[in-house]
């Protein structure tokens, strides 16, 4: 995949740029039939097949108070890209002047100066410009003056409901991670170091592994405990994480902590993702260890039987 900053590298002039464009937050499935559509008509055109994103997120730039927790930081976006066959990822900065740009210049002097879009896809629901003017109907009353067509890809769908990246965080926050798997294509992930604790796992006869939180902007599953994967070193453990404050223990702190099927090594400082298949339960305060103790044994025993279910 080649990866474009801006537009410093320019495109060849002889290549026929089939074209989408948006934040791509997360590659869910609706991002998924895009990307197949653009690499579908670059075959079928003996062109090439170009994604222009923008970094930062451009809600962050038009609505900087609120919080936008992301479910693709960079490091993983481009590692989908690339495993989706993409061909060519051109990243644009984002700022407030791009953001009040008018649809028009945005057309003429970005899809069709810079990227000499032959061919662009678009999904439903997609705006861009001062305004969210830019809309499939300006598109296509521009396009043939400038010498590109146009293709709208409708909504994909799931229980009645469009995929989009806001239902996905709502549904993630709610930790309801099995609904986010069917909408992602895949199961949620979250990457992390293994750091030391207080080891209070290991009192209670259940050592896990610690996660430093990932980077601040990652959307964090809710507080529940999850049935997981995990892969440290290149294998795949099945297991149980809690995310959570500890109310047991009065702790305040939230922190991600996973406890690994049949695995006894010292992995401290290493690097590890774990993948979120089924919520067990939410957080709650338990009367003491001994409590909390039998309800960790209940919880990996239905980790280790959801698992077992999907095939995990």
């Amino acid at each position: 995949m080649r990866i474009l900053n801006g537009f410093d590298t320019p495109l060849p002039a002889s290549e026929f740029s089939v074209v989408t464009l948006g934040a791509f937050d997360g590659i869910h499935r609706g991002h998924q039939e895009l990307l197949s559509r653009i690499k579908t008509i670059a075959a079928e055109r003996g062109g090439t097949g170009i994604l222009l994103t923008f970094e930062p997120h451009p809600q962050r730039v038009i609505a900087p108070g609120t919080a936008l927790p992301l479910l693709s930081i960079r490091e993983e976006k481009l590692a989908l890209l690339e495993e989706m066959g993409l061909d060519t990822l051109v990243i644009l900065p984002f700022n407030r002047q791009l953001s009040q740009m008018e649809a028009e210049d945005f057309v003429s002097v970005v899809l069709v100066e810079a990227l000499d879009v032959r061919f662009l896809v678009l999904g439903y629901d997609h705006t861009f410009g001062k305004g969210r003017r830019g809309r499939p109907e300006l598109l296509r009353t521009m396009a043939p003056d400038l010498g590109f067509e146009v293709e709208v890809v409708d909504a994909v769908t799931d229980n009645g409901d469009a995929i989009t990246s806001s239902l996905i965080r709502t549904v993630i926050l709610d930790g309801d991670v099995q609904r986010a798997t069917r909408l992602l294509g895949r199961p949620y992930s979250v990457k992390g170091l293994v750091i030391r604790s207080d080891q209070r796992g290991r009192e209670l006869g259940f050592p896990t592994a610690n996660i430093s939180m990932p980077n601040p902007e990652k959307c964090i599953p809710g507080k529940s405990v999850y049935a997981v994967q995990s892969i440290v070193g290149g294998s795949v453990y099945r297991g149980a994480c809690n995310i959570g404050t500890r109310p047991t223990f009065n702790d305040d702190q939230l922190m991600i902590e996973v406890h690994l099927l049949e695995f006894d090594k010292d992995i401290y400082g290493e690097s590890i993702e774990i993948r979120f298949f089924a919520r067990i339960r939410e957080e709650r305060k338990f009367e003491g260890p001994g409590a909390l103790k039998k309800q960790i044994e209940s919880d990996i025993i239905d980790a280790e039987r959801i698992l077992a279910q999907e095939g995990n």
